[in-house]
């Protein structure tokens, strides 16, 4: 399962019809307490496959940087993909400090969603 955290919902729509037409769960999260929850597999009565990759909106809010760590904390080897718009530099270098797998524009994100999710996709 993909877990994404999009600031708004044309990308969180992007992600999720994405997945759906790959063949891949997604679900989305708000926040650390959300995230957590997907990480550890609460019982929600949705899909709750175990996390294959997380994608992270870095203009969600403050929680987005966060959210980085704390996926990566909990299984250093969840590949984590954050986006965010281009003239954002200094949120994209922060999010490479912080550990992610891959910091993209959202225009590099949105053209190579489908080989993203395809290659993020749990076997």
């Amino acid at each position: 399962m993909i877990v994404y955290c999009c600031s708004d919902l044309i990308f969180a729509t992007k992600v999720r019809s994405t997945a759906e037409a790959l063949g891949v769960v997604s679900r989305p999260v708000r926040d650390a307490t959300m995230l957590a929850n997907r990480l550890n597999r609460v019982d929600d009565g949705k899909p709750n496959d175990p996390v294959a990759a997380v994608l992270i909106d870095l203009e969600a809010g403050d929680h987005a940087l966060a959210m980085i760590e704390q996926a990566k904390s909990h299984d250093a080897s969840i590949p984590v993909v954050c986006f965010a718009s281009h003239v954002l530099t200094d949120l994209l270098l922060a999010a490479q400090n912080k550990g992610a797998d891959q910091v993209l524009t959202k225009g590099a994100f949105t053209a190579r969603l489908p080989e993203l999710i395809g290659a993020l996709k749990p076997a």
